[in-house]
């Protein structure tokens, strides 16, 4: 794809409420902001307070209150209008109506709810039901995908694509599948691998497998350890990694090491074996699209947007649900036996080649046609 090209440069807001160091949407508006200010566009953030100017691409902010959604999106109003900025274009990943482009990193909140019911106590379900943040959190979702309010939208997955569609009624052909990239981590070499590991206080006979991320009930860390204590009965060096922020004395176990946040993960994908992500919910993993650039296998769930991407068998393992265990540990053990027999560099390099064609620079291009076509639109009216 060839690069897109503006007969001017453009001013273009981005919308973000909160602020995670770590966080994977932060990682991307950061890189998509940088490519965009790089190309001689204008790149500013309307958000709150926690976001530090020095970590936003040439330091230009909006500061908006965020108690909620909806203290939100009537302070980026307000700031829009009090600051004069002739925006070109508004992306948002937040759900505030009114915006040119939505990007749906975090997936249809209704989806989720609905997804997440069959694995919630009945009390726990009609909390969620009545819950004031859920029902805010929809009725935003409501009036953003309603007609005339967005007008295109940046699917992740092609599972998000039919949620839009399916449970809203949105358009399909407003809707364009702009899959996540990621920085390639590379394939460590054994002696990388040992050090990594060394430094870790992993030893090199131990089999790791390793689950990234905070969210951790969404994200499906029960299963992945109720997997591997089961795993671990055969096999005593198994042992599961986490990296990522959560309640851990709720998830303790003797078979998890708990590492908390890690700023720098290329030393923890080259000490694992395997990547597990049982999610019950997750529109496009970047943790699991960085761990195949590592080379690792990929063991998750079909209601991941990664799974849409690997072939079972070649790149991992999918299973039809994530609170499966038997099917869980049968994965697991099966992907380490497989890597123990030899093919371990046939495995990585399938991993990576993978990976390699979901890049930040292939995102951007598609990001910067669809900007391209919108800035189009609206000079036509």
């Amino acid at each position: 794809m060839t690069a897109v090209s503006f007969s001017r440069p453009l001013t273009i807001g981005f919308l973000r409420r909160g602020y995670s160091s770590s966080g994977g949407v932060e990682v991307y508006l950061k890189g998509l902001a940088a490519g965009l200010r790089a190309r001689g566009h204008r790149v500013i953030l309307l958000g709150t307070g926690e976001w530090p100017s020095w970590e936003w691409p040439g330091g230009e902010m909006l500061k908006c209150a965020g108690k909620n959604l909806t203290v939100f999106a009537a302070e980026v109003e307000r700031q829009k209008s009090e600051s004069g900025i002739p925006f070109d274009l508004i992306l948002s990943v937040e759900k505030v109506p009114g915006c040119d482009l939505y990007r749906t990193d975090e997936g249809i909140h209704l989806a989720w709810l609905k997804e997440r019911e069959p694995y919630l106590h009945p009390w726990a379900r009609l909390f969620q039901k009545f819950n004031p943040k859920h029902r805010e959190k929809l009725r935003m979702e409501r009036a953003l995908f309603r007609s005339g309010s967005t007008r295109r939208v940046i699917s992740i997955s092609e599972k998000i694509t039919r949620d839009l569609v399916d449970l809203y009624g949105y358009p399909a052909d407003r809707i364009s599948l702009i899959r996540n990239g990621v920085p390639q981590v590379g394939v460590a070499n054994p002696e990388q691998r040992a050090e990594a590991r060394k430094a870790l206080g992993i030893s090199l006979d131990e089999k790791i497998i390793l689950f990234v991320g905070t969210g951790w009930e969404r994200k499906g860390l029960r299963f992945a350890i109720q997997a591997v204590e089961g795993l671990a009965l055969d096999h005593p060096t198994v042992r599961l990694l986490v990296a990522g922020k959560g309640a851990v004395h709720r998830y303790a176990s003797p078979a998890v090491t708990f590492l908390g946040p890690v700023t720098h993960m290329k030393r923890v994908y080259a000490a694992a074996d395997l990547f597990v992500t049982p999610t019950i919910f997750e529109p496009f993993s970047l943790a699991a699209l960085e761990a195949l650039s590592a080379g690792l296998p990929v063991i998750t769930s079909k209601a991941a947007g990664i799974s849409e991407i690997m072939i079972p068998g070649v790149h991992g393992e999918i299973i039809d649900s994530p609170s499966d265990r038997e099917a869980l540990r049968a994965a697991l053990a099966a992907w380490l036996s497989i890597l123990e027999e030899g093919q371990r560099s046939s495995v990585q390099k399938n991993c990576a080649d993978l990976a390699s064609e979901f890049t930040l620079e292939r995102n951007l291009r598609e990001t910067m046609t669809l900007i391209h076509d919108l800035i189009r639109e609206k000079a036509r009216g």
